[in-house]
């Protein structure tokens, strides 16, 4: 499971060169990863994937001069156009590249990862959660159970709560 947000961005380079850089924030495989990439780094992960798989719309380009309205819902267009990305059953390595991930191995065989065209996940879930699972307290004792908090913290990439 990949979950992408990108919660802000910020203005790269001098005065005579500079361009708009966006946070992108991954959870992948447990783990919490900050990345930065232009708007022509996204382009061309589109013209990749478009070849390969059916992809969500993806943002205009607007000529402006770092107008913050128009950065805003760029954002946000980059941001749904990324969770459509990964929400795909199809996990290719120029996403996994993009976003500076790397699939785990499974069963000491090769990673998914290995070759360069999409791979299709060949598994099943063995159990499933309610989505709001981690906000639910059924925890009837006063004893806090570590076990339940570590399967939250990796299945939903959670931030340490403050103890009670």
């Amino acid at each position: 499971m990949i979950r992408v947000t990108v919660p802000s961005f910020r203005k790269g380079g001098d005065n005579n060169d500079s361009y708009t850089v966006f946070n992108v924030e991954v959870c992948a495989s447990g783990r919490l990863t900050n990345v930065e990439k232009r708007y022509s780094e996204f382009e061309d992960l589109h013209k990749q994937l478009k070849k390969i798989i059916r992809t969500p719309e993806f943002p205009p380009k607007k000529v402006m001069k770092w107008n913050p309205k128009v950065l805003e819902q760029r954002r946000i267009g980059l941001q749904v156009y990324l969770k459509g990305v990964v929400e795909n059953e199809y996990i290719s390595k120029s996403i996994q590249r993009f976003l500076c991930i790397t699939l785990p191995v499974i069963n000491n065989m090769e990673p998914l990862t290995q070759v360069d065209h999409d791979v299709s996940l060949a598994h099943q879930p063995m159990i499933g959660f309610q989505p709001d699972a981690f906000l639910l307290d059924n925890n009837k004792s006063s004893l806090h159970d570590i076990i339940t908090e570590g399967v939250h913290r990796g299945l939903y990439c959670a931030q340490p709560e403050e103890p009670r």
